[in-house]
């Protein structure tokens, strides 16, 4: 029997040196095609465009967040009287909450490629309004943190209704969780400003 003339798949010399291969461009015709390739650079643009919006958004609510944690950790210092006791566990809980939140955000930020808010660019960015200076009143305090929660929390719904439709899963579930504390958080501040108002009448 005659040697076999066919040839040897493992040493025939075939496009780019890859024994046993089909020519690339062959197979990129083949299986990808012009629609193909085309519709793969059109995913890519659609997921890098989904993380800039995300990255944008979360970076938004970390720039409010860092007000309202430091609004928090101001107002526990300021807290120092007896007959307000029962509020500085509150707000040690929710200054607690506020800096975890602040850890997920930045966390989501750097895991989408994007970069966190800086502390340098907080004023720029946040909507929140800083406390004032000089103390205030616990009411008033209150007021003000109640106010800080409500607008996150529309941030907040906002960015979950434009992650979930561009199909950014995680962080919707990561913002789905800030709103569940937000309101947790905002419960708590009004039940507690409603019994002081009535003990004052």
């Amino acid at each position: 029997m005659g040697p076999d003339p066919r040839p040897d798949r493992t040493t025939s010399r075939v496009p780019y040196g890859i024994p046993g291969a089909r020519s690339q461009q062959e197979l990129g015709q083949s299986a990808f095609g012009t629609r193909g390739l085309a519709f793969a650079s059109s995913l890519r643009s659609h997921r890098r465009a989904t993380r800039a919006l995300s990255c944008q958004l979360l970076n938004q609510l970390l720039a409010d967040s860092m007000i309202l944690y430091a609004q928090y950790t101001k107002y526990l210092w300021l807290v120092r009287d007896q007959t307000f006791f029962g509020l500085r566990p509150l707000l040690d809980r929710s200054a607690t909450e506020q800096s975890e939140l602040i850890s997920l955000l930045v966390r989501r930020v750097q895991a989408l490629g994007g970069v966190p808010t800086l502390p340098s660019q907080v004023g720029e960015l946040a909507l929140v309004s800083r406390p004032p200076k000089d103390a205030e009143e616990v009411p008033e305090m209150l007021s003000r943190l109640l106010r800080a929660h409500q607008l996150i929390i529309g941030r907040l719904r906002d960015a979950i209704r434009q992650t979930g439709s561009r199909g950014d899963n995680r962080t919707e579930d990561i913002l789905n969780d800030a709103l569940h504390r937000h309101k947790s958080q905002v419960s708590l501040l009004a039940d507690y400003l409603d019994q002081d108002t009535e003990e004052s009448a």
